[in-house]
């Protein structure tokens, strides 16, 4: 599972361990032609980033240190189950890859440590969003962007009415069928016949271990999450749902008639609305806290304010990304990190982004309607 939270980032930000420190980017095609080019992409990408190890490192620590990106390199099928956006980061011992739900710069850097503000846009909500569909029969949970939504494999969730139904001894049509939560466990009986009220018992209680299950799925997750499913089981869904980002507009349709399209193009709407409202309502908060000393639009300041943690929200220029324009947009920005003057800028934004977050702050990375001539600007709290 690819889901990546305010948690994952921070600790990727802040690794100390010790040891050389790969930070790889590229966007992804979902599907069609340009799967192949995406591959490529990202053999150059890597074949670039080992010249730069070599002049530092031997050979075989370096093919150790970049096996995990040459194995997906060579993995056809992979690269047929990309998202958006791909992030790999590696040091020696070590590699964790994401397929992202947004679209990411052409980015390498070596250092020691990671790079992480290409990820911020998805803690700030912004075109990201999550989708779960609530139905007796199937409940499936989606990552999702403007564009596509990609089903999310829930291994310890249970995700139809029958994985946790019992049914009392004696009724007809009894099966004993294993229950398969997930979890393992002993069989349980179910069938047909059962009264109108256990039914309701039933349907509560499975939305309810739902619920739980996703507690730990959704865990530092902030990203808007839209309800699809008929009335009534969005209904019974939203009495037990622990997740406090779900939109209080919903879809009323059953989702098991709909396709992966047709649910992104039913829940799309309602995430932009929303993402709308939050934008407009942030570029307010900052107009109007314009002369009082409580926003800042200068790196160096924000930067040492973000320190301190004393940074309430930090607004970073994307698409292009700081490391893109470096770099015209054209070939993929690759940086040793603290030794590369042209990047020197994008290393300061990314290390503030880390700090706000540490600190408890949020990071959006696409008001551009606020980051006018610069990279950065900032709500401080105090």
């Amino acid at each position: 599972m690819d889901l990546i939270n305010r948690t994952d980032v921070q600790a990727l930000a802040t690794s100390e361990a010790e040891g050389t420190h790969v930070s790889l980017f590229i966007p992804t095609h979902r599907f069609g032609d340009g799967v192949q080019a995406d591959q490529l992409e990202w053999k150059n990408l890597v074949g670039e980033v080992e010249a730069i190890l070599l002049e530092d490192m031997r050979r075989t620590e370096v093919e150790a240190l970049l096996a995990p990106a040459r194995e997906l390199q060579n993995d056809a099928m992979a690269w047929q189950y990309m998202a958006d956006g791909l992030a790999m980061f590696l040091r020696p011992g070590w590699h964790q890859t994401y397929r992202i739900p947004a679209s990411l710069p052409k980015l390498a850097t070596v250092g020691d440590h990671f790079v992480t503000g290409p990820l911020m846009r998805l803690l700030s909500g912004d075109e990201h969003f999550l989708l779960l569909a609530v139905s007796q029969s199937q409940v499936r949970l989606m990552d999702g962007s403007r564009h596509t939504v990609r089903q999310i494999e829930l291994d310890d969730v249970p995700t139809a009415l029958e994985d946790v139904l019992e049914i009392p001894e004696g009724r007809p049509n009894q099966i004993a069928r294993p229950m398969s939560t997930g979890r393992g466990g002993r069989a349980v009986f179910y069938g047909h016949g059962a009264g109108e009220d256990t039914k309701d018992s039933d349907l509560r209680k499975f939305f309810r271990d739902v619920a739980d299950g996703l507690v730990d799925v959704l865990h530092d997750q902030t990203a808007p999450l839209v309800l699809v499913g008929l009335e009534q089981n969005v209904s019974a869904y939203r009495q037990v749902d622990k997740y406090g980002h779900t939109l209080d507009r919903a879809v009323h349709r059953n989702p098991d008639d709909l396709s992966v399209e047709q649910l992104h193009d039913l829940a799309w709407p309602i995430v932009e609305e929303r993402l709308r409202e939050d934008r407009q309502q942030l570029i307010e908060r900052f107009q109007q806290l314009h002369g009082t000393g409580q926003v800042s639009s200068d790196l160096a300041a924000i930067s040492q304010v973000a320190e301190q943690g004393r940074v309430d929200t930090l607004f970073m220029k994307s698409d292009p990304w700081c490391w893109e324009r470096v770099t015209d947009g054209g070939e993929a920005a690759v940086a040793r990190l603290g030794k590369d003057e042209r990047f020197v800028v994008c290393e300061q934004v990314d290390k503030a982004a880390a700090d706000t977050l540490a600190y408890g702050g949020q990071v959006h990375a696409t008001s551009r309607d606020i980051v006018a001539d610069g990279e950065v600007a900032a709500i401080l709290r105090f």
